[in-house]
């Protein structure tokens, strides 16, 4: 399975195989091995930097595309997503619909660049993406009333994906506490 998963290409040596599973390994106990919120943010943005990092490498490995968007899409996501806690509050619906209203954004962008850039070849795609990626960061910056601007946003999220959420503090073993 492990091969299917990765198509065959593992990494080329045993240390950076251990490496690499020694980061994961310590990316996913961060919660239970490091008090605080702070090392756990910096865990957490680790993790979505290796997201990026990895989604990027796809992109460039299979397909050969140098595209300067990649990160936009990245980031329309991330707005999407706090806008709507933001605006709505703290909730599951918030975040549902903040995902969705970012895929179909995503997926509109994603089109036109798509339809603008179809015929194309390799620097000039790369131009096309830079210049639509350019755009949206001026956008994000200059639309301070909907994205915050330069100051960003404050939201909260539900109390199961913050920081300080304990699942099991105060379990005492049964189901129901009477």
């Amino acid at each position: 399975m492990l091969t299917r998963l990765l198509s065959g290409d593992f990494p080329r040596s045993r240390a950076l195989t251990a490496v690499l599973l020694a980061i994961l390994i310590a990316l996913a106990l961060a919660p239970f091995i490091f008090p605080g919120t702070r090392s756990l943010n910096v865990a957490a943005k680790v993790a979505v930097f290796v997201l990026l990092v990895a989604s990027y490498d796809l992109l460039l490995g299979y397909t050969g595309i140098v595209s300067f968007a990649h990160t936009m899409f990245f980031g329309i996501g991330g707005y999407g997503v706090g806008i709507a806690m933001a605006k709505m509050g703290p909730g599951w619906g918030a975040l549902a619909l903040g995902i969705a209203a970012s895929l179909a954004l995503s997926l509109g962008i994603a089109l036109a660049i798509g339809l603008l850039s179809l015929r194309v070849r390799a620097i000039f795609f790369a131009m096309v993406t830079l210049a639509v990626a350019s755009a949206f960061a001026i956008l994000a910056a200059q639309l301070s009333d909907i994205t915050g601007g330069e100051d960003g946003l404050n939201y909260r999220l539900p109390m199961a994906l913050r920081a300080s959420f304990r699942p099991f503090e105060g379990f005492n073993g049964r189901l129901i506490d009477y």
